[in-house]
């Protein structure tokens, strides 16, 4: 275990500690440390699923000092023994070490709502690096206040975890070619499940901090095969991408949330059983409060990103990923991002009872990308159409077409209204590709409100009007009732 230097707290930060409040430290007699199989209760416990033989309290069996003065690191680090939960009082608790460990279960969560993690300043590493069965992360806040500091945990499990009610505290803009992210996960096993619910970062790092590794990502799934899904999360202020998932052959399916102002994409997920069901994605520069530095590079933030690459087992996610009852709003911003693409990796994508506001100039509010080589990486063979349906898109955007889709064989784009009122803006506009149809829809834009490839089909197109039929809360099911 490696050790940096002492912590230096901001006391001039003015975020408030959000649903737990100020801190309650309690105070406790601490006693001198038991062995492992010696301390806590013997009668297990079991939450969401996962089995603990023994539950142990921080304070009264570990020893670990609940108001912030002592490393707790190594004590934790002993007790995580593959059958013990550690359970923390409320409380302030010091890190100053990574926990590195290879375990069966492991289990950390607060007894009570006021439990808080602090860090030295400079600290940039996992506070807990694990591989594991299963895991359980629950009720603690993260303080990421002090100078040059970022931290998360990593969970590569064979068999799923779950994480809830967590909160990072603070802007994790650490200097350094790699800055550790809030989660990276993985599932090995396909028929396993991992979920992260009301996890909150509003202060992730800085949207433009992106170029040499320098960008944060709030959650990383990489590698594994199994289901991991995102419930209720509230990611803003990524440089890095709030949710990374494309480089993955699992199922990741996040199911509502706020995804704001985050660089690269607020979600940016691959194929086969992933989706996006009930999520607000935005971009709105005057709802960012970090710093505006490197705007200048690497610096494009679109809402959602559908894209697949290999994984680090060498293959490549299935085609079938979809977004269904969500809200994409593009402001105006610094960098000209859609609310959906679709790069040149990116399979199929079906588009669902979703509303999307588009006020970019000259950037698509939905783009299907080509066949371009991207760097090391080739454009996907198979399928790659979009299918659109029961989507509203409005907006002040001008120039440039509002949906474009390029080698895009046998797109679909039903029952769907275009508004948008900026000079020379497009409907929608396919690029080599062929079979494709576009009907029952109100396209009332500015220039042309269809070009079509050779051979392809229009039906029943207006031009001004309401829509035809309702855009959104039709009877679409939720996708997560489908999987």
């Amino acid at each position: 275990m490696s050790f940096v230097g002492e912590s230096e707290r901001n006391n001039t930060e003015d975020e408030q500690l959000g649903r737990r409040g100020y801190m309650k430290l309690t105070s406790a007699v601490v006693g001198s440390p038991v062995s492992a199989p010696q301390i806590g209760r013997i009668l297990g416990t079991t939450h969401y699923g996962i089995q603990f033989g023994r539950v142990v309290d921080a304070v009264t069996d570990l020893g670990c000092d609940p108001n912030g003065n002592q490393d707790v690191s190594s004590k934790v680090g002993s007790a995580l023994d593959g059958n013990t939960l550690i359970e923390f009082p409320a409380g302030t608790y010091h890190w100053e070490s990574s926990v590195s460990l290879s375990t069966d279960r492991i289990g950390i969560r607060g007894k009570d709502e006021d439990v808080l993690f602090t860090f030295p300043a400079g600290y940039n590493e996992f506070f807990i690096d694990s591989t594991c069965d299963r895991a359980l992360y629950e009720n603690f806040d993260v303080d990421i206040r002090p100078t040059n500091t970022a931290t998360g945990i990593r969970v590569a499990s064979e068999r799923g975890f779950h994480i809830e009610n967590i909160k990072h505290i603070g802007r994790g803009t650490a200097v350094s070619s790699d800055v550790t992210r809030c989660w990276q996960l993985r599932v090995n096993d396909s028929n396993s499940t991992g979920v992260v619910k009301n996890f909150v970062a509003k202060k992730g790092s800085a949207w433009a901090h992106y170029k040499g590794g320098n960008g944060r990502v709030g959650i990383s799934v990489y590698g594994g095969k199994g289901t991991v899904k995102i419930i209720d999360c509230h990611l803003e202020e990524f440089g890095n991408n709030g949710i990374y998932a494309s480089r993955s052959l699992s199922s990741v399916q996040v199911e509502g949330g706020v995804y704001r102002n985050n660089n690269v994409a607020g979600i940016r997920f691959s194929g086969k059983g992933s989706y996006v069901d009930g999520a607000v994605i935005e971009v709105d520069p005057k709802k960012y409060s970090g710093p505006r530095t490197m705007e200048h590079i690497d610096f494009k933030m679109a809402g959602i990103v559908v894209e697949q690459k290999k994984a680090d087992i060498g293959e490549v996610d299935a085609a079938g990923a979809k977004i269904c009852n969500t809200d994409i709003i593009i402001r105006d911003n610094p960098t000209p991002g859609s609310a959906i693409s679709v790069w040149t990796g990116g399979r199929t994508l079906d588009v669902l009872n979703t509303r999307i506001v588009s006020d970019n100039d000259g950037a698509s509010a939905v783009y299907r990308e080509g066949k371009p080589s991207q760097g090391s990486h080739s454009a996907s063979s198979g399928a790659r159409w979009l299918r659109m349906e029961r989507v509203q898109i409005t907006g002040t955007a001008a120039k440039g077409p509002t949906v474009l889709a390029e080698a895009a064989d046998a797109s679909r784009i039903k029952n769907c209204y275009i508004k948008q009122i900026g000079d020379g803006r497009q409907g929608v506009a396919f690029s080599d590709s062929q079979n494709t149809f576009v009907g029952n829809c109100v396209i009332d834009v500015d220039a042309k409100a269809l070009s079509l490839t050779s051979p392809g089909q229009s039906k029943n197109i207006r031009h001004s009007g309401a829509p035809l039929m309702k855009c959104v809360g039709g009877p679409s099911p939720s996708l997560k009732d489908l999987y």
